[in-house]
């Protein structure tokens, strides 16, 4: 018999989907969508373990989803997973084997901003592109594609390096300043990508914009700095390699 803890898990995924996504299941049950992200990633807490649903989100969710109480401990088989199960495991190989041919990249539900900052706790996947193994390498020299997400630019301070709507390609493996570049970087809670610069005693955040200002972040104020990827490419209409 299946854990009930997966049970829970899989049957919140199923909500997330009939609500159509994490933010509206959110806004129906009241939970924070962060809480609810942690759990749908299976996010490790203290102890190492994933985060799980206990018993009053597990009812807060069967609430403002209209679910009888004890909804979510049990298995639910629909049309589409009866079907499949017949079809046997010959399809699922050979889905398999078709991602497998594939160097798949999210794209994350965040929009980074290139202006004043803009705070978000939303981290959610809503796409993926896919690259044939010999494309990516060649295209993304040097790049582990298992640390590359993709995110879009809002704001026109990063102009002319990068304009509005662009398509950035972060490395999420570098979580703290690793050398004069460009990053993605929550600071006093909104969310920027600059590019920032050591000056010896404090972080130099500079726009390429020059209609915007330098600002700096002091020695006293970097415990509000959260470095969350550096950005390594840029996609508008070609790929601009940055370093």
């Amino acid at each position: 018999m299946r854990p009930l803890k997966e049970i829970r898990h899989d049957n919140l995924l199923r909500l997330i989907d009939e609500a159509k996504n994490t933010s509206e299941l959110a806004n129906r049950t009241g939970i924070a969508v962060s809480y609810l992200l942690q759990i749908k990633n299976k996010n490790a807490i203290q102890n190492g373990k994933p985060k799980g649903i206990g018993d009053k989100i597990a009812a807060k969710l069967e609430d403002g989803m209209n679910k009888p109480r004890g909804w979510l401990d049990q298995i639910h088989l629909d049309q589409s997973v009866v079907i499949n199960a017949m079809r046997g495991n010959e399809e699922k190989e050979l889905q398999e084997q078709d991602i497998n041919n594939f160097v798949i990249i999210d794209v994350l539900d965040v929009s980074a901003s290139a202006g004043f900052g803009s705070s978000t706790e939303l981290v959610e996947v809503v796409n993926q592109m896919r690259y044939v193994p010999e494309q990516f390498y060649s295209l993304f020299r040097n790049m582990a594609p298992q640390y590359i997400r993709i995110i879009n630019l809002s704001g026109d301070s990063m102009h002319p390096t990068f304009s509005s709507g662009d398509m950035l390609f972060v490395d999420i493996s570098v979580n703290e300043f690793a050398g004069d570049g460009v990053y993605v970087f929550t600071y006093k809670g909104h969310l920027y990508v600059k590019r920032l610069q050591n000056t010896g005693d404090q972080l130099l955040v500079i726009s390429d914009n020059k209609l915007y200002e330098k600002w700096s972040i002091t020695e006293e104020n970097q415990d509000q700095l959260f470095i969350h990827a550096r950005v390594k490419v840029h996609q508008s209409q070609q790929l601009n390699f940055i370093g």
